[in-house]
């Protein structure tokens, strides 16, 4: 049996796995990753885990994943409730804690129907109408965990075993036909049968007094036999058995057992994580392994074919590696002792050297079966026969020790080259051109019998004579570190910088690089295997076809323990690498996986709200934020591996994501057609078939779409069409404003000058005249004087204020009261007047307006009244509004009418027709409410005078 173990990443708690108790592992279609455990149900999609659970849950603790033809996930507990995944909620589908009491039942659907295994009792269950369609029952008779093959689900009783056929109907196929009872006639104890298969063979297990006992099923011959070759696990505890091409494992309190079946037989092949309780096996479709424990998380395996040797710690610090025979390896470590390493039980022996620096290079000399040592500080041999351990001068601090024609051993180091056996190095030159100069590599061409030696600055061939030659690359020295040959005769060299150069005749006939497929430049060792090259670089392990120049690749996330490589050594089927790490091999037949990595969207972000995933979105124009989430549901493909992206309508050029990064966001793009293109990167390798595309169109904000710029020029050009309509239409009305204005300005003007005469008229200055001249031949001269000053200033202002339209009211007080003190002058003693404006207000108004009103007042209402005359002028601003009230006592309009009737006098008195044009104008000046009103004042229906109230215009001065 070998004992080499799986190279393992180990998934707890501290990098993220939300429980260390697991039952089972399930893989769907969509290479989500399922896992029940103590906690509930998780789903992994290569990076996060998802709880699931649901309110009427009656324990936290799921068990028995499995996937139905809808593409739900389903899962059961301890208390008999059944549930399965819908719309990313756990949903609970049934309870049968009634019928199960207490019992952890197995399951399966199929097609339209759950198949529930209870210890005694199947319970048939439709999925629509969630009831119970049938019950089979055994009594006393135990049921096993059904097992689907061909298209039937087979379980098994104590005593048989059953199957339900395409059309879900019960049968027995086969008789276990075991007895109950020992020899001695006491009860054997018997567990369910647990059935499972190898290729087309059906075969189960069962515990029978606690002894594993395991069984072939003919269903032909309808018997079971025993099968024998399962005795080192009869008495481990079975979780969970699975089936690996022709190998059968078992999951048990011990690890993993492996199981080879050939010739109708099983033999134990190896075991691995032994202090493990491990709950479930699965092999994903990226042909990753994973294992579920009871109480330390998750193991995975990326590859099966990488395995390490059992080493421990402190001597895992591999310096140097050499072949002894076809089992044996030997090593020297950074602790200074070498290793024995048989590669067939995955033992080492450990030879503790004298000293402890570091063991630089070994070598074994087959033909003198030594081993020989070099350290940093001197050298050593080690006999593979009598295992004498010798010291020998002058080996110390080697860059390489190499093997001429069997005989002699070429030793470079630091300071040169010599040729040594197993008493010492002989001091000869070989090359004195190059003197003391370092070394790194050596290799002897057994062919021609060449020796190419790196130097620092060169790669040089020697001859059988030791005749030079020095091999340049495009007239340029080669830096290498490792040399090798295959088959085809041509010597490979890895440079430091420059990739892989292959060369035959002394001519550079090949060179790899990472511009045709290696990925990296920095190259470690090679080695070649017939007409293939391993080569280990600082990011991957890679193996080249020489014939075909195919290139594979290995990395840290295929199981690669390290890239740290300090030898490549190939055994059978195996290659060998010694690292900082340890030991580690690949098995040469199937080192490669086939990737097939399915991206997929997992989320679309829109101004920072998720939104539902769809293939093609309609948004606003402020709806331009966008994140978009993708991801592959794989081992560790988002740790490891990168993603192209585009966003066609933007940027068209293909950009990469970090290592890691699995989202892109794009901040205020403009309206337009975009189309987002994501695929992921397998071996730097672009792949048509791979991308997936999401379409999303930004639409124009309203004021940027065609029919609203169509509309903005519609409305513009009718708008200035309007606008200039109704500016031709206002000057038009302007002009005719202005020449109604120049129109009323000129009949104001006339007015003002018919006011003008009627105000001057004869009769008024013939009075006048008379009253002063009554008063000169009275020989009153003051009085006299006094009145013609008067005279003559009424006079002046009437003729000043004539050509004004508006005059303070101030003046106006003073124009009338100036003309009724001559009119006083006429009336006599008998006539008094009054004018009151007691108003703060500095108002003007217009001129020579009121005076006809009271020249009216006198004559036709005074001057024919007898006894006392009264007359009262009353200025009143009230509102925004100028009044001006004038009343009388005397004889009314009606006696007044009686008497101009009688003196034939038929006009209108004095200037009023002026007067009253002159208001129109006014009114239509100023759109307001100008005129004036006569009121017949009565008492006891006698006329006992008249009260004129005019409304007028007025300006603020101020």
């Amino acid at each position: 049996m070998q004992g080499q173990e799986p190279v393992y990443v180990h998934f707890s708690e501290k990098n993220g796995l939300p429980d260390k108790e697991f039952y089972d592992l399930f893989e769907d279609s969509k290479g989500f990753i399922w896992v029940c455990a103590d906690k509930g149900l998780f789903r992994y999609n290569g990076k996060n885990y998802k709880s699931y659970s649901n309110n009427l849950q009656r324990a936290l603790s799921v068990f028995n994943a499995q996937e139905d033809h809808l593409g739900r996930i389903w899962c059961n507990n301890v208390s008999g409730q059944f549930f399965y995944t819908e719309n990313n909620e756990l949903q609970l589908f049934a309870d049968l804690s009634k019928e199960l009491r207490g019992q952890l039942a197995e399951f399966i659907i199929k097609k339209e129907y759950l198949w529930v295994f209870a210890y005694y009792k199947t319970y048939k269950i439709n999925l629509k109408t969630k009831k119970i369609e049938y019950t089979h029952s055994l009594p006393r008779k135990i049921k096993g965990a059904p097992f689907v093959f061909k298209d039937a689900i087979y379980f098994g009783s104590i005593d048989s075993i059953y199957s339900i056929t395409p059309k879900n109907n019960i049968n027995r196929i086969v008789p276990v036909g075991l007895p109950f009872k020992d020899k001695s006639g006491k009860k054997i104890g018997v567990d369910q049968a647990i059935i499972f298969k190898i290729d087309s063979t059906l075969f189960f297990r069962q515990k029978r007094n606690g002894i594993n006992r395991f069984f072939h099923i003919n269903k032909k011959k309808k018997e079971v036999n025993v099968i024998n070759g399962f005795e080192a696990i009869a008495r481990e505890r079975i979780y969970h058995q699975f089936e690996n091409n022709n190998e059968i494992w078992f999951a048990t309190g011990t690890g993993v057992w492996v199981y080879e079946y050939k010739k109708q037989s099983f033999k134990l092949k190896k075991r691995f994580l032994k202090k493990n309780d491990v709950t479930k096996i699965v092999k994903d479709n990226d042909a990753n392994y994973w294992f579920t424990t009871l109480n330390d998380g998750i193991y995975v395996i990326p590859n099966i074919n990488i395995e390490k040797a059992t080493i421990s710690n402190e001597n895992k610090n591999i310096s140097s590696l050499d072949v002894i025979n076809d089992s044996t390896l030997v090593f020297g470590n950074t602790k200074g002792n070498i290793g024995f390493y048989n590669t067939k039980t995955d033992s080492i022996s450990i030879i503790d050297l004298p000293t402890k620096d570091r063991v630089s290079v070994l070598k074994y000399f087959p033909s003198k079966n030594t081993v020989f040592i070099s350290k940093d500080f001197g050298g050593f041999t080690f006999n593979m026969k009598s295992f004498e351990l010798n010291k020998i001068s002058g080996l110390s601090t080697a860059k390489s020790l190499t093997i001429l024609n069997n005989k002699k051993l070429l030793y470079t180091s630091n300071s040169g080259v010599n040729i040594s056996d197993e008493t010492g190095l002989n001091n000869v030159v070989i090359d004195k051109d190059q003197g003391g100069k370092r070394t790194y590599t050596s290799y002897y061409n057994t062919t021609n019998k060449s020796v190419y030696i790196a130097y620092v600055d060169n790669l040089l061939r020697y001859d059988s004579l030791w005749n030079s030659k020095p091999i340049r690359y495009n007239n340029k020295s080669i830096d290498v570190k490792s040399i090798t040959k295959t088959t085809n005769g041509v010597i490979w060299v890895s440079t430091f910088k420059d990739g892989v150069i292959g060369i035959k005749n002394d001519s550079i006939i090949h060179h790899y690089s990472i511009e045709n497929g290696l990925t990296s430049n920095k190259i470690g060792m090679v080695k070649a295997d017939h007409n293939q090259l391993w080569i280990t670089l600082d990011n991957s392990i890679q193996l080249l076809d020489i014939k075909t120049k195919k290139i594979q690749t290995l990395t840290k996330r295929e199981g690669v323990v390290s890239y740290d490589i300090s030898g490549i050594e190939i055994l059978k089927n195996k290659v060998y690498f010694s690292s900082n790490e340890g030991l580690f091999s690949i098995n040469k037949e199937q080192p490669f996986k086939n990737e097939n990595p399915e991206v997929y969207f997992n989320t679309v972000e829109i101004n920072e709200s998720d939104t539902l995933i769809a293939s093609n979105y309609s948004l606003k124009y402020d709806q331009n934020a966008i994140k978009i989430g993708f991801n592959v549901n794989g081992f560790l493909y988002n740790q490891k591996r990168k993603y192209n992206y585009r966003l066609k309508g933007f940027n068209n050029q293909w950009l990469t994501t970090d290592q890691g990064a699995n989202s892109v966001k794009y901040n205020s793009l403009p309206a337009g057609k975009y189309t987002f293109e994501v695929q992921p990167i397998i071996d730097e390798k672009f792949d048509v078939n791979k991308i997936k595309a999401i379409d999303f169109t930004i639409n124009k904000p309203f004021w940027k779409t065609w029919w609203f710029i169509l509309g903005i020029f519609v409305f513009f050009i009718g708008s200035t069409i309007l606008y200039f309509r109704k500016k031709i239409k206002k000057d038009k009305k302007e002009r005719l404003t202005e020449l109604e204005k120049i129109s009323l300005e000129k009949e104001l003007i006339s007015i003002n000058l018919t006011a003008l005469r009627s105000q001057m008229n004869p009769h008024f200055i013939f009075n006048a005249l008379n009253s002063i001249q009554d008063l000169i031949l009275k020989q009153d001269t003051d009085a006299s004087y006094d009145y013609i000053v008067l005279f003559a200033q009424l006079v002046r202002n009437t003729l000043v204020y004539s050509s004004q339209d508006f005059i303070s009211i101030d003046k106006e007080l003073d124009f009338l009261n100036v003309y009724l003190q001559l009119e006083k002058l006429r009336f006599g003693d008998d006539f008094n007047y009054t004018i009151h404006f007691d108003e703060k207000e500095s108002l003007e108004v217009p001129s020579l307006l009121i005076q006809p009103f009271i020249e009216n007042a006198l004559v036709h209402g005074l001057m024919h009244k007898a006894g006392k005359k009264e007359l009262h002028i009353v200025f009143s601003f009230a509102k925004n509004v100028l009044q001006c009230t004038i009343t009388d006592n005397g004889i009314g309009r009606v006696k007044s009418t009686e008497i101009s009737n009688r003196q034939g006098n038929h006009h209108k008195s004095f200037a009023l027709n002026a007067i009253e044009k002159r208001l129109e104008i006014f009114k239509k000046q100023y759109a307001e409410n100008i005129g004036y009103v006569i009121e017949d004042l009565y008492e006891n229906e006698i006329a006992k005078g008249t009260k004129v109230i005019l409304t007028m215009p007025y300006k603020n001065r101020f």
